[in-house]
């Protein structure tokens, strides 16, 4: 155990955290003594922290560190250790970056002194990938039908990225925080487009290429299936000849768009907004547990087959292009999760040199942009910051509401995902990084920020993981720079021009969505196949199979919904409902009788009595299958003609561990109860509470109070006393009506019994005339008060009921407390029967 200051004992195996950071010789840290070993802090010297060079010593197990402030009281050196050695507790993993190979690749990791070099670096590198980044999902957003508006699409984005990076940099716990947009809302925004254009379209008349299945498109444009590759065979929309024929109302469907889109990507935000601010104020993030784990992987998936996509179509499919983006993206994903080389420098030679190769190339053969048509996008004219208010609630007139109805469906999905999404990224930023993530405030503090996002009609944003863990990499220590420097770059760009887009060809916004779009594919599609059985991996494929055919994600979602609800109620249906099998004749009442009596008690209650000991929250699918069992198991009864007085007469559901049962449960218990009742079984239920026994009168499955019991002795004993009522009427019945004589032996042996039962003790009638009650005092007892002995007491006497009832307990009931909150006793014993011999 460790302690603030003095000497810390603690296993062997236990003190290698300490070198997470510091590493002293031995020789003057340890004193090996048995199987302790004992650390002198009032003689720790800082000074002696690790060479230059010298690997960092991990552990695969959790640690167990001081309590809350206790750090504090330590020495800087040693406090520092503890605090990143808490920080990581969860998990040492081969990509940490306190693995042996450090940020350059070879050394060890060690904190670097705060520099505004490498701050400008950090900043500089993070910028280039959220442009790169920010201009295709612009262009996500915004296909080649709407391709005169992509420029907005960037900055709403860019927008994004400034805002979030300044919020995050400057209040976020994790120091070195990047935030920004994401490829998940992106792709929600762009199905969101899809639909506005498409009812935009409808309701002016438009015939809308994406609307019609008879078109395709190539190279940009849409062509009728079959048609040939003349201009002619071109399908224009809202350009060209379909502009002249369709002036007015195509200035109208581009300034609603715009309008609606803005309006749609605001209420997006703000709506995410409030999520995440609730869910961090009153601890909701529990819930997120809810969403099945291979539903919401294979919705990541989905999102990373898209991003491919984007990426082969900003590459026209030609493999040209492609081949070498996927060569350059894919790698680089890796070498960025796996720590691969400093990051200030491996990830601007991968972006930079492709781009350096191809403008050598295009300039040494002679050629310039204007002949590299199909290796760059159509130039993108940029568009002042002010139009997205200027276009949006200055002109509120074009927000078209119906259009917008139509994403409502898209939106709801959207929340649960980019929530799962933004929660994952947070704790992510734990097992990532050295630092201990309060995910309640930066939930908060993300939502804060997506309100000013929302004001600003640009996209939702959040923590970037990965943007992380490289400014994190190329700074080398924890602070605010390099976020304050990429947050300034990305307003920068945002309030003057995107136009230097034009000089980035296809090939290199693909190789950053190859770059995405490999951690989906890494992480949650191949990677979920290590923890996740075979059978939810294969639910997994099937969904994004479903994705890819039906091209919508709505479909893929109620494909998911029923995989889950089928795979819960098979596997649910497996689990059974019950503690053990339903036994006939294993319990027995507490009460004590003659050895006869209980004898014949046990002989009927063995063919009456069935009971069932229910278990967890029972569901239809289980409860199933226990139904099944016990229609079955009077039915065979009944077709094997066995006589009524040897079948069975009660089912007890015992549901002292039962946590309840949902409405299909009680259908089903209801209909086997009727059935029960119509061949003479009558359905008991013990530990019922006042509100359990309520409901189970209000869903029909107890007639009356009669068929609830506090416990299951209260209901065995119930039935112990029908069977005796039933023994009774058969003896007067039957044996008392043959003869008299049957009838005034049976009234004497029952008045000898109650004046004297020493029968079974004096076996002589000599013996037991007069002389026993003349060694006998009495004992008045009153009801649940009067204590006869306790554990502890001696020279009680030996105790003989004659009247009443006493129980016997192991612990003390609270006399104070009803007797329906007592426990069950362990035995009863009424008149005629001796206890306490051990008193």
């Amino acid at each position: 155990r460790l302690k603030p200051r003095g000497i810390i004992s603690a296993p062997l195996h236990c003190i290698p955290f300490l070198f997470c950071r510091v590493t002293l010789p031995l020789s003057q840290m340890f004193k090996a003594s048995g199987d302790n070993t004992f650390v002198d802090l009032d003689k720790w010297d800082p000074s002696h922290t690790r060479n230059a060079g010298q690997e960092d010593t991990l552990s695969d197990f959790d640690l167990e560190l001081l309590g809350d402030g206790e750090e504090e009281e330590l020495p800087s050196g040693v406090a520092q250790a503890l605090h990143d050695s808490h920080c990581r507790k969860q998990r040492f993993t081969s990509v940490s970056k306190y693995s042996s190979e450090g940020p350059t690749g070879g050394s060890g990791h060690h904190d670097k002194g705060a520099s505004w070099v490498s701050a400008l670096a950090s900043g500089l590198v993070n910028y280039l990938l959220m442009f790169g980044l920010c201009c295709a999902y612009g262009m996500i957003m915004f296909d080649e039908t709407n391709a005169q508006h992509r420029a907005l699409g960037v900055k709403m984005n860019l927008c994004t990225a400034g805002l979030m990076g300044l919020i995050l940099a400057g209040f976020c716990g994790v120091k070195v925080a990047i935030g920004g947009p994401d490829l998940n809302p992106v792709v929600f925004l762009g199905g969101f487009v899809e639909t506005i254009s498409k009812e935009i379209a409808t309701q002016l008349e438009l015939d809308h290429p994406l609307s019609s299945r008879r078109l395709v498109e190539v190279g940009g444009i849409w062509r009728r299936l079959g048609a040939a590759s003349s201009s002619d065979s071109a399908v224009e929309f809202c350009s060209g000849q379909h502009l002249e024929a369709n002036l007015v109302n195509c200035q109208i469907y581009h300034d609603e768009l715009r309008a609606t889109v803005i309006f749609t990507v605001a209420m997006s935000s703000l709506i995410l907004a409030f999520v995440f601010f609730i869910s961090g104020r009153f601890n909701l993030t529990r819930f997120a547990c809810y969403v099945p784990t291979c539903v919401m992987e294979a919705f990541m998936s989905c999102v990373g087959y898209k991003v491919f996509k984007y990426a082969l179509h900003f590459c026209n499919y030609d493999a040209r292009q492609f081949v070498p983006a996927a060569s350059v993206g894919v790698p680089l994903y890796f070498i960025k999760a796996y720590h691969i080389g400093n990051p200030a420098v491996v990830i601007p030679l991968m972006l930079f040199i492709p781009l350096a190769i191809f403008y050598v190339s295009l300039y040494g053969s002679g050629h310039d942009l204007e002949h590299a048509e199909t290796w760059m996008f159509p130039p993108m004219k940029n568009v002042e910051f002010w139009a997205i208010w200027a276009d949006s609630i200055g002109r509120h007139g074009n927000v078209n509401i119906k259009a917008w109805l139509a994403t409502i469906p898209e939106l709801a999905i959207m929340v649960v995902v980019c929530f799962l999404d933004c929660l994952l990224k947070i704790l992510g930023t734990e097992g990532k990084l050295p630092v201990k993530v309060d995910k309640h405030r930066e939930m908060q503090i993300v939502g804060v920020g997506n309100v000013l996002t929302a004001a600003c009609g640009s996209s939702v944003g959040y923590m970037q993981l990965k943007f992380n863990v490289i400014n994190f990499g190329i700074l080398g220590n924890m602070n605010r720079r390099g976020g304050f420097m990429y947050a300034f770059l990305c307003l920068l760009t945002f309030f003057t021009s995107i136009e230097h887009f034009n000089y980035l060809p296809r090939f290199f916004l693909s190789i950053l969505l190859f770059f995405a779009g490999a951690g989906f594919v890494a992480e949650n599609l191949w990677g979920s196949r290590k923890y996740l059985s075979l059978r939810e991996w294969c639910q997994i494929l099937l969904i994004l199979a479903v994705f890819i055919i039906a091209q919508d994600l709505l479909y893929a979602v109620i494909v998911g919904v029923v995989l889950t609800c089928a795979d819960f109620i098979l596997t649910y249906a497996r689990v059974p409902c019950t503690v053990h099998s339903p036994e006939r004749g294993s319990e027995t009442s507490t009460i004590r009788r003659a050895p006869a009596l209980t004898s014949s008690l046990h002989h009927i209650m063995h063919n009456w009595v069935l009971v069932v000991r229910l278990k967890g929250f029972i569901f239809f699918a289980s409860a199933q299958g226990l139904v099944a069992q016990l229609r079955d198991m009077m039915e065979k009864e009944e077709k094997d003609g066995v006589r009524k007085y040897r079948r069975l007469h009660f089912v007890i559901f015992d549901c002292e561990l039962m946590d309840g049962m949902d409405a299909s449960t009680a259908k089903v218990l209801r209909k086997l109860r009727m059935d029960a009742e119509a061949q003479g079984v009558t359905l008991l239920y013990t530990h019922a509470t006042p509100a359990f026994q309520f409901k189970l009168m209000s869903q029909e499955l107890i007639a009356g109070d009669h068929q609830a019991f506090v416990d299951l002795d209260e209901a065995l004993h119930s039935i112990e006393d029908t069977i005796l009522e039933y023994r009774q009427a058969l003896q007067e019945n039957r044996w008392n009506k043959l003869h008299p004589a049957f009838a005034a032996a049976q009234s004497a042996v029952f008045k000898r019994a109650k004046f004297e039962p020493f029968k079974d003790v004096f076996k002589a009638e000599s013996a037991r005339h007069g002389c026993p009650w003349s060694y006998c005092s009495k004992r008045p007892i009153h009801a649940n008060t009067t204590l006869l002995w306790k554990p502890g007491q001696l020279n009680v006497g030996l105790y003989l009921v004659h009247t009443g009832s006493v129980a016997l307990f192991r612990e003390l009931p609270d006399p104070d407390v009803h007797t329906s909150s007592w426990p069950s006793p362990v035995a009863v014993y009424r008149q005629g029967w001796f206890f306490n011999r051990e008193g």
